[in-house]
């Protein structure tokens, strides 16, 4: 969305993407994404209405290799969600 604020790893060059937080009506909705510096994906995850939902994966530096999978509610209007893993993985 246009309003998705965006950080980078080097902010003069902005080459290097660090973050994507997606803004829309001024409120978090849509894909997020957190970069490493070797420019692989860290976290990647949704957003509706402001709040985190569906699953979100964490990933290794080194490769694209999953690290973690963190469940979230389905919708943004589920009440008494506690978020928890539903994977993990170790490096090998």
């Amino acid at each position: 969305p246009k309003e998705s604020l965006i950080t980078y790893y080097d902010p003069e060059t902005k080459t290097r993407l660090k973050e994507v937080i997606p803004i829309e009506f001024g409120e978090k909705e849509g894909y997020y994404y957190l970069f490493h510096e070797n420019g692989l994906v860290a976290v990647q995850g949704e957003y509706q209405f402001g709040k985190k939902v569906g699953v979100w994966t964490e990933y290794y530096g080194n490769r694209r290799r999953r690290k973690k999978q963190i469940q979230f509610p389905k919708t943004a209007f589920e009440k008494n969600f506690t978020p928890h893993i539903i994977k993990e993985w170790d490096e090998n």
